[in-house]
């Protein structure tokens, strides 16, 4: 398998692992916020402040995917055609992190409903 079917192949699952983890954003389920004068239980306190924890790092772990896009297309677009194959190189290796990250933060919403539903019943 060459390079650029490679490259595809990558970008390719990178676009639908994107789109997926929108949709689970945009429709994810809300949990009621807890009240102040509700008394909560330590297991509960413990899991929303590891749930916010992984959203945090998630939000800035998409983030700096973002940006490093960003400054990959600007370096390639501002190269020289000898300087475009060593970034090209980059380009592969960052595409690959980036699913990676996509699937990590995927991997961690599951995580996070199941530990929640345990907790629940």
């Amino acid at each position: 398998m060459n390079i650029k079917k490679l490259t595809k192949i990558v970008s390719v699952v990178l676009i639908i692992s994107t789109i997926l983890s929108a949709f689970s954003m945009v429709f994810a389920s809300s949990a009621p916020i807890p009240s102040a004068s509700a008394p909560q239980s330590g297991a509960t306190e413990v899991s929303n402040i590891a749930s916010m924890v992984i959203y945090v790092i998630q939000i800035i772990a998409f983030a700096a995917a973002v940006i490093m896009l960003m400054f990959v297309g600007i370096k390639f677009l501002t190269a020289s055609p000898e300087g475009k194959a060593e970034i090209k190189k980059t380009a592969v290796i960052y595409v690959v992190g980036a699913v990676l990250l996509f699937a990590a933060g995927g991997i961690l919403g599951i995580v996070q409903n199941l530990a929640d539903n345990i907790s629940a019943t």
